[in-house]
Order: structure tokens, then sequence, then C-alpha cells
């Protein structure tokens, strides 16, 4: 199983506007009182629902109704609540006599089903795999997934093999919410292919859809991209597999302009990074706690005979409630994940995500452009317009291999102006990157509610290798519009930046 992430020091807050912000010293990590605070306010929230992601067998509870979540408006909270993914799962489980193998473990509540062609070895294999993702489980104190009655033959977590190749790598659905249960929960199972030609990608496949079960335990209506983002980052954990990460994280670092919660459920996502900086940024040492507590203190209660479950408050309103009592903001967390983006794979300086390095190439963010010194003044825009919660990187090149001889920057200074559509509101930072490719400073441009519109200008550019503007669409500028995930598809929006010297 692999270790615990490494915490980082607390964020401090954004330094007011135009002011620049030293980087922080390279010092080894350790775990951060604030992060011991966070855990405190969502086990608050959450009350005894939220200690279920630490106790596999404690009994199921809940958060507070909408109208207690703390921060909400008078307003926001009597407004009617939106709808989230179908109660009734696309999904359905096969008939008995379409799987009439099946193998189950002697010590856990776990089962495997196969067509009668599958070969047995491949049953047990993939029982294996389900027996090491639940201990993996289990030592990080994660609840085990809801038992479904007489679903499948037994009260075990039912996994089905499918026949030929592997084509997607999981197929996960859910049974109907469980009757006694105060808040949203339900059983889960899944369809996976079965393994044959060895390697990680069947353990991997087995730990995403146990990692789907156990998020559908703690949230049964949580949206797709949530349970998408816990069950890639939990099977991260239990199986770590490098062709199946790697792929993700690569897709996913070459489309940074789609929003986090894009992915459809079922496939590794690399948006885990988002559950991955939380642990990094507020964790404790153990992994995945601060992602599946949030999933745990969003669940609500649908009323009966709901075609879809109520998806309000979500995780992200959790998340943002979390925030603001800590003095901090979602678009502050978006900005520091985008700047972490930047430095991850080959471009990693050792500075802001844990163990970024080891993605290599394939972690390397896209830039929309990468412009020499010696061309501006420019005005660029993007490829293509950015999602909410989607990044945008801009690359400003002051070496002189790309600039044909080296500038003089000692007095230099650079000019930045975005633009971008309304009603989206953007936060942009402009990076300093020494010669060595580390952060070496930033400046943080705050985005202005009723504005379109970000100025800065920049000093201090000697011993530069670059400046990498970020920028990140951090949802509309309507207070009362906050983003949304249950809002799909995302409307994008454009911006265009004026660089000159």
């Amino acid at each position: 199983m692999a270790v615990a992430l490494p915490t980082r020091p607390c964020p401090t807050h954004a330094p007011p506007e135009g002011r620049e912000r030293a980087p922080a010293p390279q010092r080894p990590r350790r775990k951060a009182p604030c992060a011991l605070a966070l855990l405190a306010l969502v086990t608050s929230l959450g009350g005894p629902h939220a200690a279920a992601a630490r106790a596999p067998d404690a009994p199921s509870a809940g958060p507070p109704a909408p109208s207690a979540q703390p921060g909400a408006p008078p307003d926001e909270a009597a407004s009617p609540p939106a709808e989230g993914r179908p109660v009734v799962s696309p999904v359905q489980r096969p008939d008995e006599r379409d799987a009439p193998q099946r193998a189950c473990s002697f010590t856990l509540p776990v089962c495997v089903h196969a067509p009668a062609d599958v070969p047995g070895a491949a049953l047990l294999e993939s029982l294996a795999h389900l027996e090491a993702a639940m201990r993996a489980y289990d030592a990080l104190g994660l609840p085990r997934p809801l038992p479904d009655g007489a679903r499948g033959g037994s009260p075990s977590y039912d996994l089905y093999l499918k026949r030929g190749p592997r084509r997607s790598p999981a197929r996960v659905g859910h049974d109907l919410r469980a009757v006694g249960e105060r808040f949203d929960a339900a059983s889960a199972f899944a369809f996976i292919a079965a393994p044959g030609r060895g390697g990680c990608t069947s353990a991997s496949d087995a730990a995403y859809a146990l990692g789907h079960a156990v998020a559908v335990r703690l949230d049964a209506g949580a949206e797709e991209g949530a349970l998408a983002m816990a069950a890639s980052y939990l099977a991260a954990i239990a199986a770590p597999c490098a062709a199946e990460e790697l792929a993700a994280i690569d897709a996913f670092q070459r489309a940074p302009e789609r929003a986090l919660t894009g992915a459809a459920l079922g496939a590794l996502d690399g948006a885990l990074l988002l559950p991955w900086y939380l642990d990094d940024a507020y964790g404790t040492g153990t992994p995945a706690q601060v992602a599946m507590s949030l999933l745990a203190i969003a669940a609500q209660s649908t009323p009966a005979g709901a075609a879809r479950f109520r998806a309000e408050p979500d995780t992200f309103d959790a998340l943002r409630a979390s925030l603001r009592s800590r003095g901090e903001d979602l678009d502050d967390l978006l900005l520091e994940l985008a700047i972490a983006r930047a430095f991850l794979g080959s471009r990693s300086d050792g500075a802001h995500l844990s163990d970024a390095e080891r993605f290599g190439d394939f972690g390397r963010v896209r830039f929309e452009w990468s412009l020499p010194y010696a061309t501006l003044p420019r005005r660029v825009a993007p490829l293509r317009p950015i999602e909410p919660t989607g990044a945008t990187y801009v690359w400003l090149d002051l070496s002189a291999e790309n600039a044909g001889a080296r500038p003089d920057l000692k007095a230099a200074e650079i000019t930045f102006v975005a633009d971008w559509e309304l009603p989206a509101l953007f936060r942009w930072a402009i990076v300093k990157v020494d010669r060595q490719g580390a952060e070496a400073g930033r400046v943080e441009v705050a985005g202005i509610f009723g504005s379109s519109r970000a100025q800065r200008t920049v000093v201090g550019l000697d011993g530069l290798s670059g400046l990498l503007l970020v920028g990140v669409n951090a949802g509309s500028m309507i207070r009362s519009r906050p983003f949304d995930p249950d809002d799909a598809p995302f409307m994008p929006h454009a911006y265009t930046v004026w660089l000159s010297k």
C-alpha cells in the first residue's frame, strides 16, 4: 500500500494587490496546525457522518440540513435544492444467468462474478485485487461499501467481469437508496474487463470500483465529478499503476481549460490532483481524509419518490464553507492549484505538490503561448475558451536563447493587461521563474466583481528565465451563482492578454 503523502505548511493569505510575495523557503514538509483545524471543522460540520469517514463500523448519520450550513446567505438557504444525478442508476446489475461464476472472499465482504467463459484464474486474480484494495481503505479508516442485501447473492460488494478486451476502465452503478438511512447512501457495484495480460490495470480498475462504492456510501447523491475524483485518488493510493496514472494526468494537463469536474464517471481522472492538493495543503498525514470528509458533510436527504438526488449543498459548497471559516476563498485555492499544476512532472521545482516529478513529461501542463521577450508588445488569446475552474497558461521567455541577445533586465518592467468575457471572474498570477526552473516569487492579481479587466506592472526581472502567467476561471461574478458542478455542460469564456515592455 502507498505510504501517506507528506503535508506542506499552511498557505498564507493572498497579499494586497500589486504586492509581490516571496517564494516559500525550501524546507522539509511537516504537518501544519491548520490541517488539524480544517479536519476539526469538517468533523464539526458533518457530525457523526463525518466521523464515519474514519471509522468503518460507525453508524450512518449526516450533516445538518442545507439551511443550517454555515456561511450560507438566507436567500440561498431558502432556495429550492438543485437536481443532481438520477436516483435510478443507468447501469443495471446483470441477471445471475449472465454471470453464473462467483468467487467470494473468506475474510472480507467482496465477491467477483463472471460469465461462464471467463477463466477461473481471472476471478481469483480480481478477487485478490479487491481484497488488497479493501485492506488499504480499511487502513485509511474509510467506511466499507454499504451492504446490498440479497443483490448479487450476498450482502458483499459485487464486481462483475466482462468478456473481451479492455475498452474502458470501469462501468460503475449504484442501487436504490438504502432504506432506513437518514442521509442519501447506496450500495454499489461495477463492471470491469477480466484480467488477462498481466500488469497493474486490473488492480487499478478494481480499486477504482471499490473507491466509488465507498464514496456513494458517504453521499449517494454526490456529483459525478466529485465521485470520479475521489475514486481515482483512492485507486492511485491503494493500487498505484503508472500506466493508468500517466495517461490520466497527461490527458488532464493537455486540456487545462476543462472544468475540474468534467470527466466521465468510470475512468481514472487526472483531476485527482485536486484531492491530492487538498491533502498536501490541509491534510493531517492520512491520505484522502479531506476529500472523503467533504463528501460526508455534503450528503443530503432526498425526498421519497424523487427522480433525482438532492444536489445541494455539493462538495464544492462544503469546501467553500470550510475555506471561508479559515478566512480563505475557493478562488484562492483554484489559483494555487493552477500554479501547482504548472510545476508538475519534469517542470517540478520540489516546492509545490509532493512527489510531482514522478510523472515526467506526461505531467507538463500545456501552455497557450510561449512568447520571446524580444517580440513584445503582443496581444494573445487562448486556443479554446476556459470553463469554470479551468486554468490557462502563457509563458514569457526571458532567456538569451530565445531573445537573440540577453536583454538588460535590471531596470526592465513588464506591463500585463488581461480582458475577459462577462460574466466570468478570472483570477491571475504572474509567477517569476528563475534559471533553475523554480518559483522565485509571484504577483497575484485579484479578480474584482463587476470588472472584466486586470492590469499589473512587474519589475525585478533580472536573473529570471521567464514569467509564467497563470489564469483561472473562478466561475460567475454573480455572487448568488457560485460554481456548481451540477451545471454541466459548462459555459466557457475567452480572454485576451496584452504584454508590453
